[in-house]
């Protein structure tokens, strides 16, 4: 192998650019928030994780009620007891 086939270090490190950069926009965003809500960057995070779980099951109660196989169900039900 020549030193003309090994990739260089600046095209490995252009290879992870973009995600470098998400990384960075992520923290950025993560800090400017912790910031204006004037809270530490830890407990922001650790609220983001209780509100997105309680979110979720919140979703997931309202997908079991709205299921149309349940629906159907609970009318089949109401319809013999009339």
């Amino acid at each position: 192998m020549t030193p003309h086939d090994r990739p260089t270090r600046r095209t490995a490190a252009a290879a992870n650019l973009p995600a470098d950069a998400f990384n960075w926009a992520l923290r950025l965003a993560t800090r400017m928030t912790a910031r204006s809500l004037n809270m530490p960057e830890p407990l922001l995070h650790d609220t983001g994780v209780f509100v997105f779980a309680h979110v979720a099951a919140a979703e997931r109660r309202a997908v079991k009620t709205l299921c149309p196989f349940t629906l159907l169900r609970q009318a089949l039900a109401r319809r013999r007891q009339s």
